[in-house]
């Protein structure tokens, strides 16, 4: 299969790299702002599993900023921010294509909103457990875990799903199929509210969030509360996923999450795709979330403050 790859950062750098390095055709779509490093040096991987590799523009791979270059694809990775999925959607809906699109993102919003402008029989959900960021424009730094979910939001095991999960393992991608994704995002989204959003209001790793006591509890809490707004939409997260999330593998200990590397490097940070998502998804089932509330009220403020100017 021909592969397409929309946004170019940690993830989708990752899990294109690997793709293209294995022989698949792939097209990569860029920001124009980086295009030129793209063409002029290639996209290169610095991976704790996988050694450091290259892949540079050749008749199988094509960086470009045009979303038409993805006309011809099969399957497209979407590995954008979750607050640039309805753009981005936008566009894709105006190639002239029927390629179907694995929604890489953070998130439970993302599906919907794609299935709203492309169709919903073209959106496959995805979830990526990786701790991976770019070092600069060209570069991404893969430093944690790395699996890769993937299924059909019908929970059909099909054909196309089955293609691309071969195709990965072959490119030596960590990949399982979920036989419910909407079970995998809420699960994932159950990590990301806990860590991601409370990561930016300590500036802390993975590791020191939970290696004291009161922190510990605090993104406990906050785990729970997604567990039981979760249970409300019929999905039953598990009490071990809870407990495993609070022991943590060492290779995240000492991970910053995406969250706060983006907020340190002046970036817009993804708080309305994750805990704003959770918040809203709960009022509709008049369920409170008090921990999250906080927590995202916190966040908002200070990514507030951060855009003023500083008084000398």
């Amino acid at each position: 299969m021909k592969y397409g790859v929309v946004g170019i950062g940690g993830v989708g750098g990752f899990y294109g790299s690997m793709l293209a390095n294995a022989g698949f055709k792939t097209v990569f779509l860029s920001k124009p702002k980086y295009l030129n490093v793209f063409v002029n040096k290639g996209l290169t991987v610095e991976s704790y599993k996988q050694g450091k590799f290259t892949v540079r523009e050749s008749d199988r791979i094509i960086f470009t900023d045009s979303y038409n270059s993805l006309k011809d694809c099969d399957t497209v990775l979407l590995c954008v921010k979750s607050y640039d999925t309805e753009d981005v959607a936008r566009k894709l809906s105006k190639v002239d294509g029927v390629f179907s699109v694995v929604s890489i993102q953070n998130g439970i919003e993302n599906e919907e909103i794609l299935a709203k402008y492309i169709g919903e029989e073209r959106v496959i959900g995805a979830t990526a457990f990786i701790g991976s960021y770019v070092k600069e424009p060209g570069d991404v730094v893969h430093e944690a875990a790395g699996l890769l979910e993937i299924g059909e939001l019908n929970k059909v095991i099909s054909d196309r799903v089955e293609a691309i999960a071969s195709d990965m393992k072959e490119a030596g991608i960590d990949v399982r199929i979920s036989k419910d994704i909407n079970y995998t995002l809420w699960k994932k989204l159950m990590w990301n509210v806990a860590f991601n959003p409370y990561s930016v209001i300590t500036r802390a790793t993975v590791g020191e969030i939970l290696n004291m006591k009161e922190t510990y509890e605090i993104v406990k809490n906050l785990m729970v509360e997604c567990k039981e707004v979760a249970k409300a939409y019929d999905v039953k997260l598990k009490e071990k996923t809870v407990k495993g999330y609070l022991k943590s593998s060492e290779d995240l200990m000492k991970y910053k999450t995406s969250m706060l590397l983006d907020f340190e490097r002046g970036k817009p940070i993804e708080i309305e795709g994750i805990t704003g998502a959770l918040i809203r998804k709960a009022k509709e089932r008049e369920i409170d979330v008090p921990f999250n509330k906080c927590v995202y009220g916190t966040v908002k403020l200070v990514d507030e403050k951060r855009k003023l100017p500083v008084l000398k």
